[in-house]
């Protein structure tokens, strides 16, 4: 990833306590092809994840947004709370992606 544009360090933790880093980073859009771009997304704690991939750079961003939170959502449902790497306090689906 060449440019990072945005990240954010948490911590997923399971019922019986055990902690799993997770650093979210997204990277800047970049043009694949003639209406393709992809927006590259690494979630370093929770295994390998695709790119985000639309047509111009803002779908792409938004996928790679959207493919973000699916992969910490999904961790929630399977039981574990999402907290800060540094303070420890739980923080929100919502928070991280807020609906407005």
């Amino acid at each position: 990833m060449d440019i990072v544009v945005a990240e954010r360090a948490i911590v997923a933790e399971s019922p019986d306590g055990e902690r799993t880093p997770i650093q979210v980073i997204i990277g800047r859009p970049f043009k694949v092809a003639d209406k393709t771009w992809s927006c590259p997304l690494e979630l370093d704690g929770l295994g390998a994840v695709s790119d985000g991939l639309g047509t111009d750079s803002w779908s792409a961003l938004t996928v790679a947004i959207g493919v973000a939170r699916q992969r910490l959502k999904m961790c929630i449902e399977k039981g574990a709370r999402l907290v800060c790497e540094t303070e420890g306090n739980e923080i929100e689906l919502d928070d991280l992606f807020p609906q407005f």
